[in-house]
């Protein structure tokens, strides 16, 4: 990950040579998507950019500019159209995720769809403090680039908002084209890149008095990022505890199940085990604290008991000598109620168990 994102931007150390430059974007471009393809909109983050500061304060002709656009785009095509014909393997994990991209004549209608759904996501993750600094920064942004201007300041404003609406899009890269994208928030840093390259662009030059919502909002991240660090060590420590509990419980009421597999299916409070649905409640205390203020930490943390994750019982079921086996299919009907405490509720008919988590 680290290396896609770092290969995405050393092609524009060359850019006063055009064939060097052109190489390397190529190369690396190839690099990236060989590695982590999230990053593969950040080489078009850094070219709009670039093109548009260059634009904007008269650093470059519009022809060069446009030469400039011209050789990266092609960098660019043609390294992906190489992966895709002969280095990429197709991958499609039935509602999960697939390579699969929308065919020409949906391909307009379907990357508009995968953006809305994008920015739902981002709004949904992002906090109150979070969006307004946001706000203020791509505010920040369009002063910056009106100020700095030797156009008309107007037409640089107007330019502005659209560069932003398009670096936005360009943040998530290919996954836009995709029928069944990747929507975890590791496949969303590029809207993080996007954050940063705004942000650096609003710090450079004397503009000095915009820095003040992007150092608040670098302050928000870096706390956030150490608050992040100890939820995942608290939800480990709640989700021991909770199996610890959950298995001298089921020991005591299985004391000579040794042979086949129990099979098992761990919910929620307020879950509906016929629905197959399930509630977030098996949280520690600090984690459903954290959220409310951030609840991208809801995405972050992943839960080991009661999720929906394939892998959210293998701890449970795996590492101890206890033998489980999960079932996603069992429902409530027919079980009884064996056990009810303060941690979770068993209900099993001797042969399959359903456990509620408190």
């Amino acid at each position: 990950m680290a290396l896609s994102i770092f290969i995405s931007v050393i092609p524009f150390l060359f850019m006063s040579n055009r064939s060097v430059y052109f190489l390397f974007s190529f190369v690396g471009m190839l690099i990236m998507a060989m590695t982590y393809q999230a990053s593969s909109g950040i080489y078009i983050l850094v070219v709009i950019l670039l093109s548009f500061q260059n634009w904007n304060e008269k650093k470059r002709t519009p022809n060069e500019i446009l030469r400039f656009i011209i050789i990266s785009g092609l960098a660019y095509g043609l390294a992906m159209t190489v992966f895709r014909l002969f280095l990429m393997m197709p991958v499609d994990l039935g509602g999960y995720v697939s390579t699969s991209s929308y065919p020409l004549k949906q391909l307009v209608p379907g990357i508009f769809h995968n953006f809305v759904m994008y920015l739902k996501l981002v709004n949904s993750d992002f906090g109150k403090i979070w969006k307004i600094l946001l706000l203020m920064s791509t505010v920040c942004f369009v002063v910056k680039s009106a100020l700095c201007s030797k156009r008309n300041r107007v037409v640089s404003a107007f330019a502005a908002v659209l560069i932003l609406i398009l670096l936005c899009a360009a943040s998530f890269g290919v996954y836009l084209a995709l029928i069944k994208p990747l929507y975890a928030p590791r496949a969303m840093y590029g809207f993080g890149v996007f954050i940063a390259l705004i942000n650096v662009y609003i710090v450079m030059g004397n503009k000095k008095v915009l820095i003040v919502p992007v150092l608040a909002l670098c302050w928000c991240f870096f706390v956030f990022s150490f608050s992040y660090g100890n939820a995942l060590a608290d939800q480990k420590r709640y989700d021991d505890f909770q199996t610890e509990m959950l298995l001298h419980d089921l020991a005591l009421l299985f004391p000579n199940h040794t042979a086949e597999a129990l099979p098992i299916k761990l919910l929620g409070r307020n879950s509906d085990a016929n629905n197959n649905t399930f509630t977030k409640e098996a949280r520690a205390p600090s984690i459903q604290n954290i959220a409310v203020s951030n609840p991208v930490i809801n995405r972050l943390v992943p839960v080991n008991l009661g999720a929906e994750s394939v892998w959210s019982s293998i701890y449970l079921t795996s590492y101890y000598h206890f033998n489980l086996r999960q079932d996603e299919s069992i429902t409530d009907e027919g079980l009884e109620t064996i056990f009810d405490s303060n941690y979770h509720m068993i209900k099993s008919d001797g042969q399959r168990v359903l456990v509620y988590l408190k």
